[in-house]
């Protein structure tokens, strides 16, 4: 920290290189006790390597598509409206599911679309995989 002036800053220099997540030992048992005895945590409370490097990975949103089911989700999320749909992923598949969509994204260009939002049947933010997302249409 810099003390010049009577101001208070610092200089943060950013890495050349990100810092690749890597845990000591390969084993999970041994991982998980390690881990406990270094953090004192409970390293189940922790998402997985997996889904640590996924979390990490930047979120472009998606605002204009032609596809239909990706247009009602990017109308919710502008409008505030919740979308009703049928996810055939989680730990429920086939159920009817209510979203109020916070953001329409994907990690790459022409990659996998994400909607973000608050399941109130969860009580709880979700993302879900649009590919394993089903409307249905009722006509008269």
């Amino acid at each position: 920290m810099n003390f010049k002036n009577g101001e208070n800053s610092a200089v943060v220099q950013p890495l050349s290189h990100p810092l690749p997540y890597s845990s000591p030992m390969k084993n999970s048992e041994n991982r998980s006790a390690f881990d406990m005895r270094l953090t004192g945590l409970d390293p189940k409370l922790f998402p997985s390597e997996k889904l640590f490097d996924w979390l990490l990975q930047p979120r472009h949103p998606v605002l204009v598509t032609d596809e239909p089911l990706t247009k009602m989700f990017i109308e919710g999320m502008i409008t505030g409206d919740p979308c009703k749909f049928i996810y055939f992923g989680g730990s429920s598949p086939g159920k009817a599911r209510t979203v109020h969509v916070a953001m329409v994204f994907q990690h790459h260009p022409h990659g996998r679309i994400y909607v973000a939002g608050y399941c109130p049947e969860r009580s709880a933010c979700r993302v879900l995989a649009l590919d394993l997302i089903v409307t249905i249409y009722v006509w008269n």
